[in-house]
């Protein structure tokens, strides 16, 4: 966890910001529950991945947005 405020008070806070809204985010938490999902997802994130997560399957996802820009 963040120490002072949270992922998703964080995303809020960069979809604000002019220079942040067309840069690709994907949340990377142990928050699975279905409302801080789509809580992120109506926020602005891209992609949601919970913990624990195989590496191989961030890799893929993260190789996806590259392939986008």
């Amino acid at each position: 966890m963040l120490p002072y405020h949270d992922g998703l008070e964080v995303l809020e806070h960069l979809r604000r910001l002019p220079a942040w809204q067309d840069v690709p985010v994907i949340m990377l938490t142990a928050k699975a529950r279905e409302t801080d999902v789509v809580r992120a997802l109506e926020l602005g994130a891209d992609d949601y991945v919970t913990k624990p997560f195989q590496p191989e399957e961030l890799l893929a996802r993260l190789r996806r947005f590259m392939r986008r820009r």
